[in-house]
C-alpha cells in the first residue's frame, strides 16, 4: 500500500499541493484529474520519487519512498511526453524499463508490441516514428517491466481514437487487478472505464 501524508509542493513562492492526503491500495486503479496546471504531473514525480523537494511523505509499505533506493520503489513512470532515447532503437527503449536478467523479455516485448501494434517498429529510431507511435512505446516500456506500480501521465494522448480503444482494452485485459496504477487523464470516458476510485484536483488545491 502506498500513503501520501499531507504532500505539500511549492515551486519558488507558487504552491501547487497542499495537504494532499489519500491512500492507494495494492492492484487498485485510481485516476487522478483535474484542470491543467493543478498538480497531476507533480504529484505523480513525487510518487515516483523523482521530485524530492516538498513537504509531507509518501510510504510504500510503511517506508519512505525517498529513504528507499529507486528499484526497490517499484514504480514505472510513463511521462506525458515520450521520454525516449533518441540514441536506441524503439526495442532498445523499450527493454530499457525492463530488468537486465527477466526472463522471456523478448517474448514479452513482442507480445506487448503486436497488442500496442508497434512491433513493425521495434528496429527504427525515435525520430522515425509519429507522435502517436512514441507514446505506445513509451507504454510499453513501463508495461514490459517487472515494476508493479505504473504511474501513467496521459498515456494515451495523441493516440487516435480506435487505437486509443484497443488500447484500452489490452490495458483492462491484461493489467487491471493486476498491477496497482494511477492514471492522470482529463478524458471521463478513460477515467470511468479504467479506474474505480478518482481523486479530483482543482486549482484552489481541494480533494474532492
Amino acid at each position: 500500500m502506498i500513503s501520501l501524508q499531507g504532500i505539500t509542493k511549492y515551486y519558488g513562492e507558487h504552491k501547487v499541493l497542499e495537504e494532499l492526503s489519500f491512500e492507494l491500495h495494492d492492484k487498485e486503479a485510481l485516476a487522478v484529474v483535474g484542470e491543467s496546471g493543478c498538480g497531476k504531473t507533480t504529484l505523480l514525480r513525487i510518487m515516483a520519487g523523482l521530485d524530492l523537494d516538498y513537504e509531507g511523505a509518501v510510504m510504500k509499505d510503511g517506508s519512505d519512498i525517498r529513504k528507499l533506493e529507486p528499484n526497490k520503489r517499484d514504480m514505472a513512470l510513463v511521462y506525458q511526453e515520450p521520454a525516449l532515447w533518441n540514441h536506441m532503437t524503439v526495442e532498445e527503449n523499450i527493454r530499457f524499463g525492463a530488468g537486465k536478467t527477466d526472463k522471456g523479455l523478448k517474448e514479452k516485448i513482442g507480445y506487448v508490441g503486436e497488442r500496442l501494434e508497434i512491433g513493425h517498429l521495434l528496429s527504427r529510431r525515435p525520430h522515425e516514428i509519429s507522435g502517436g507511435q512514441a507514446k505506445r512505446v513509451s507504454l510499453a516500456r513501463a508495461l514490459v517491466s517487472h515494476k508493479q506500480i505504473l504511474l501513467l501521465d496521459e498515456p494515451l494522448t495523441n493516440i487516435d481514437r480506435e487505437m486509443r480503444e484497443r488500447v484500452m482494452t489490452f490495458l483492462e485485459e491484461e493489467y487491471l487487478g493486476k498491477r496497482t496504477i494511477v492514471f492522470v487523464s482529463h478524458d471521463m470516458d478513460e477515467v470511468s472505464r479504467l479506474c474505480g476510485r478518482r481523486i479530483i484536483l482543482d486549482t484552489s488545491l481541494k480533494v474532492e
